[in-house]
């Protein structure tokens, strides 16, 4: 069963309850005061590739630049060519 953590809205006291996930807890055990839950960021480990941005790019053999390639279309020119000598 999981461990919540509760405050008291009187007192400002925290506890922890060992409880299931559909119950819940109505009032402090020191002064009977009303409790919320107390909630906690969740600690995330990003492992393996994919995940940085360096992962998704494809390196080139101009250094990285995408402008280059758009304006030098190398294939279709050698394509063409192959087509007209057939």
């Amino acid at each position: 069963m999981p461990t919540y953590d509760y405050r008291c809205a009187k007192c400002s006291d925290v506890f922890e309850v060992v409880h299931a996930v559909d119950e819940e807890v109505e009032s402090c055990p020191k002064c009977g005061g009303r409790v919320r839950r107390v909630f906690h960021p969740v600690g995330i480990i990003f492992k393996g590739s994919g995940f940085y941005k360096t992962d998704s790019r494809k390196v080139s053999d101009n250094g990285g630049d995408k402008s280059s390639e758009a304006s030098s279309p190398k294939e279709p020119e050698k394509s063409a060519a192959k087509a007209s000598e057939d």
